[in-house]
């Protein structure tokens, strides 16, 4: 049954859309309009036609207008400012040491954010970076009141916060359905940016379900918009024409330190969820598989058979414990996740957030792509570790350590290979991967601080930027050990495989990329 506020915001939802659709099409009509009758004209030329189609257009945006300001004035009341302090001991050493006195007062550190009221209790939902190693946070409503807040609870791993004050005659706000959430939805956002509380911006939904932000933040799958948000934003609500909030401001990618356009917001669904469990003082706890995933894009897909790029391929399995859930299911490196409880799997954060959200214990059947064949297996499903981290579960090079292997360096654009350092190693160029590759030796392992249990392969001492082994991830120092089935002992077994596969577009290989196994899929030229 609706409420007699839903049915308001939901006729007010209806109106603005109408208007909207309205006020096109009057505009449109307007522009195609022929020039009126010389004859309905008066003596001074004056047009009554277009200034009532003129005074419409008015009310038209009058009503839009009115429509925001009814949405901004029902959440604002909810939305908080938020000031942490901390002591930062370095800091505060440095200064003794500047100014000479061991007795300088010590001055805290002050940052600034948002937050909005979920419930007449006085919890309030922020960001973990808003109010992280804060000592004291403090919390100002729209009306004025000041208030000492309690962190109640914190997740790092989606950069939700849950505190609390105790207040009366609070205006909690309410949480809608973020996956119902579409591209071009309109969308108002609310926070105190550069201090300045309660200040209210409109956009779009640019986007849905994006991950590839990069923040130290594990779990995202995040709503873009384009509504202005700056520093201060940070734990304020995004709200829809329902005047629900749907979205939490969590980041922005800019280059300039403000608002360029592109802002983020996590989703209102997982907010509730994370939530709940920290008002109750619990931390929140995730379900774990124990398998290092690497995405399945075109070559991926087309070098392990798949008719189309979808799912998570196992590039290794980082927990070899007897117990461990994918090695208990008999799980293998080079297996393609494809769906969990027939749930289709669309990337590798798909997979992380479903394992994630599964409780430890749960029994969940996995659809994988073996050998070209699909095959299920039952899994049950672990306990994240508590070090855990989704970025250290994929397969990333640029943690690499490139000052560990600073020469010969790559390989420029616009100067040709230096041959006469490569062959003073034993490298040898390899056009189809745009690589120098050299028998793995003790000079070498030594040189490029190899793993002492890598025993052979093919290292790879120089890597073209343009190049397509580039374009897949492999840098120098990486030892090649197989192509597709194929084990690579030496530079011989790497050239004569890749020979052997001249009508191929791509291949695995199997690398050890000085953190252990990894897998990759590489376009041949």
């Amino acid at each position: 049954m609706m409420t007699h506020y839903q049915e308001r915001f939901g006729y007010r939802s209806f109106l603005m859309t109408a208007c909207c659709w309205a006020l096109f099409g009057l505009l449109g009509a307007s522009s195609l309009r022929a020039d009126p009758d010389p004859v309905k004209r008066d003596a001074s030329g004056f047009d009554p036609v277009a200034q009532r189609d003129s005074s419409s257009d008015i009310a038209l945006l009058e009503r839009l207008s009115n429509a925001y300001s009814a949405i901004a004035d029902e959440v604002q009341p909810s939305v908080v400012s938020i000031k942490a302090m901390t002591i930062n001991e370095e800091v505060n050493d440095e200064l003794k040491r500047m100014f000479g006195d061991e007795n300088l007062q010590p001055i805290p550190m002050t940052g600034t954010g948002s937050g909005f009221i979920i419930d007449d209790a006085g919890y309030i939902v922020t960001n973990n970076h808003v109010v992280e190693d804060a000592g004291r946070v403090q919390v100002t409503l729209q009306d004025g009141r000041d208030f000492l807040a309690e962190v109640i609870g914190t997740d790092k791993m989606t950069d939700i916060a849950v505190i609390k004050i105790s207040a009366d005659d609070l205006k909690p706000c309410r949480l809608g359905d973020s996956d119902a959430m579409r591209v071009g939805n309109i969308v108002l956002a609310i926070g105190s940016p550069f201090k300045f509380g309660n200040s209210v911006s409109q956009g779009i939904i640019s986007a849905v379900g994006r991950s590839n932000v990069d923040v130290k933040i594990d779990y995202k799958g995040w709503l873009q918009t384009d509504a202005p948000i700056n520093p201060g934003n940070s734990g304020g609500p995004l709200i829809n024409t329902r005047a629900e909030v749907i979205g939490m401001s969590v980041a922005i990618a800019t280059e300039s330190g403000g608002y360029q356009g592109v802002g983020f917001a996590i989703p209102s669904n997982v907010i509730r969820r994370i939530a709940d469990t920290l008002k109750r003082g619990k931390k929140v706890v995730r379900g774990y598989l124990g398998v290092a995933l690497r995405p399945v894009n075109r070559a991926v897909a087309e070098a392990y058979g798949l008719d189309a790029a979808y799912g998570a391929l196992i590039q290794g399995i980082i927990d070899e414990s007897e117990d461990a859930p994918a090695v208990k299911a008999g799980m293998q490196p080079d297996d393609i996740i494809l769906k969990v409880d027939d749930r289709r799997v669309r990337d590798v954060e798909d997979l992380q957030d479903l394992v994630a959200q599964m409780p430890p214990g749960t029994k969940a059947r996995f659809n994988i792509w073996r050998h070209k064949r699909s095959k299920v297996v039952t899994v049950e499903i672990g306990k994240q570790p508590l070090n855990f981290s989704t970025q250290t579960s994929r397969f990333d090079p640029s943690s690499q350590d490139e000052s560990d292997t600073k020469e010969p360096g790559s390989i420029s654009n616009s100067e040709k290979p230096e041959d006469k350092i490569q062959s003073e190693m034993g490298a040898e160029y390899v056009e189809r991967l745009g690589i120098y590759a050299a028998t793995l030796t003790p000079e070498l392992r030594k040189r490029f601080r190899t793993r002492s249990e890598v025993e052979t392969g093919a290292i790879i001492t120089l890597v073209d930027p343009l190049g397509e082994g580039f374009a897949a991830d492999l840098r120098r120092g990486f030892v090649i050990q197989a192509v597709n089935d194929d084990e690579i002992e030496s530079i011989g077994d790497l050239k004569r495989t890749l020979e052997n596969l001249k009508d191929a577009r791509s291949a695995r290989m199997e690398v050890q990329d000085g953190r252990g196994v990894g897998r990759v899929v590489v376009r041949l030229r």
